[in-house]
């Protein structure tokens, strides 16, 4: 997919698909969700807070892009070292956008998002209320609490921003592009959230367990399939 060179890192989300699901038994991404597949629900949450989404797909990558070969408002990108874990995925991502893209250089915080293909019910509004603040913010976030960042730092940090409930951070995280040269130089067997929440984050209010639901085992995939048809049922 070719992007114009006009495009911020904030208006793009790295859906991170390229792992082997070996918890599940079964290849996550193309597993019935509703009318389509665990991967194709979370792209179109995605696209429906008017983001738009980079696909890495890994494992049985061709697979992945081909069964998205009708979506054109849809980036898939492949990660040859998927097997070292999701952060090499999400690297590779942010490649793509720094390649399409052009980084605001007027003052603003640039940034992105990053969702799991394994989360189709995070909703879209957890995007739209991380927007909306980072609208709101001028890009300027306040460091988290003592609780998750230790002591509270500068007021005016850029940082991160994660959807919460409760006190408890889900997904997605939206991620400023300041980070990326840090992000580049981490192991890539480590953890992408161990290295955010050591540094300056926030974190804003979204009222729905949907930020937190990873379907990592069948038993969450059958718990989730029956709360997402529930929830479809009573509308």
């Amino acid at each position: 997919m070719n992007e114009s060179a006009t495009h911020k890192p904030a208006t793009y989300c790295v859906i991170p698909a390229a792992g082997l699901s070996s918890r599940m038994a079964a290849w996550k991404p193309l597993l019935p969700w509703g009318a389509t597949t665990i991967c194709g629900a979370v792209v179109d949450t995605v696209l429906l807070a008017g983001l738009r989404p980079v696909l890495v797909a890994g494992y049985r990558g061709e697979e992945l892009a081909e069964s998205f070969a009708d979506r054109p408002e849809l980036a898939v990108v492949l990660n040859d070292d998927w097997a070292l874990g999701m952060l090499g995925s999400i690297r590779t991502g942010v490649d793509f956008i720094l390649q399409n893209c052009l980084v605001d250089g007027e003052g603003d915080t640039a940034g992105f998002f990053v969702v799991p293909a394994d989360m189709p019910r995070v909703p879209a509004k957890a995007f739209s209320l991380i927007s909306a603040a980072l609208a709101g913010s001028g890009g300027a976030m306040p460091r988290g609490g003592a609780s998750r960042a230790g002591t509270p730092g500068d007021d005016t940090a850029q940082g991160s921003v994660f959807p919460s409930r409760g006190g408890v951070l889900g997904h997605p995280v939206w991620i400023p592009a300041a980070f990326i040269p840090a992000l580049r130089g981490l192991d890539p067997g480590s953890r992408l959230r161990d290295y955010l929440l050591g540094q300056p984050w926030t974190s804003v209010e979204v009222d729905d367990d949907g930020i937190f639901a990873d379907l990592d085992t069948p038993e969450a995939y059958s718990e989730a399939l029956r709360l997402n048809s529930s929830a479809s049922s009573s509308k």
